[in-house]
């Protein structure tokens, strides 16, 4: 589902109490949301004039990493990318304080980006089974937040989704199968090929924000310009990703309350980690 935002709620970072309260259902129910322009234009021209050059010596250092002409690259915590209005906007945070609570935190800040001559992904979801035995889903723990800092059309290479309960099964069907592990009890690729999907368009300056359980891939870019997404992803509090964010103590000290707290179990007193670096 997508959603319009008034000037005003734009303005204000605060969606209207009925709206906040469908945008909480789409994303525990349809496994999604997105919130279309709820950043201005100079913002992310700001956010592409800093990305592509890093990325331009992350790919000249390290190559592709998630399929043909497509990269999953860590974001340096360092302005313009850790703007509290990226790590914290209201709007998305009152979505994600109603899926998850209001203890969560940030363990993921990345990017990825479909360069033109991209291929498919194969179908998948972003995590495996936390729980391999247990055949009941659990509720949402972790959601992934993107921006995109191109507009997102059929030619660029759009996120293609499986929603409507891809989330919601039972645990120990998820897989990443972007790997081509196949879970005896959910064949993923397989079983997508006979589902709905659909393909998310979106301006620049959107957010979605989606369960990380829901099914998934990237599709081509035929465009002659990359299709860069920022990515974060939010955990309930006992839950962490894997990864670490290297934040200087300075940094870390001159972030707004509820930044810090997003941030609190990373890696704070230690400089900045470049992408190519992890």
């Amino acid at each position: 589902m997508k959603m319009q935002l008034t000037p005003e709620e734009r303005q204000s970072g605060k969606l209207d109490p009925e709206k906040l309260a469908i945008a909480v259902e789409q994303v525990k129910a349809n496994g999604y949301i997105v919130l279309d322009k709820v950043y201005g234009d100079e913002q992310m021209a700001e956010l592409r004039g800093a990305f592509d050059p890093l990325f331009d010596e992350y790919i000249e250092r390290r190559g592709y990493n998630t399929g043909t002409n497509r990269a999953q690259m860590h974001l340096p915590f360092r302005a313009p990318f850790n703007d509290p209005s990226i790590l914290e906007h209201p709007i998305a945070m009152a979505i994600i304080d109603g899926v998850l609570g209001p203890y969560s935190k940030i363990s993921y800040f990345a990017s990825d980006t479909p360069m033109p001559g991209s291929d498919y992904q194969a179908v998948h979801c972003d995590i495996n089974p936390l729980f391999p035995e247990l055949s009941v889903p659990l509720p949402p723990f972790s959601l992934v937040l993107n921006i995109p800092l191109v507009d997102t059309t059929e030619e660029n290479g759009p996120l293609e989704i499986w929603p409507g309960g891809t989330h919601l099964h039972g645990d120990r069907a998820n897989q990443d199968t972007l790997g081509g592990v196949v879970n005896p009890h959910m064949h993923i690729v397989r079983a997508s090929q006979y589902m709905h999907s659909e393909k998310v368009y979106m301006s620049a300056g959107s957010i979605v924000i989606r369960d990380i359980r829901m099914w998934h891939r990237g599709t081509p870019n035929r465009s002659d310009y990359r299709r860069t997404n920022i990515a974060l992803i939010y955990n309930r509090d006992w839950y962490g990703s894997g990864y670490s964010i290297q934040i200087p103590r300075e940094t870390y000290d001159a972030l707004p309350k509820r930044s810090q707290q997003l941030l609190r179990a990373e890696k704070v007193g230690y400089p900045v980690m470049m992408p190519w670096e992890w």
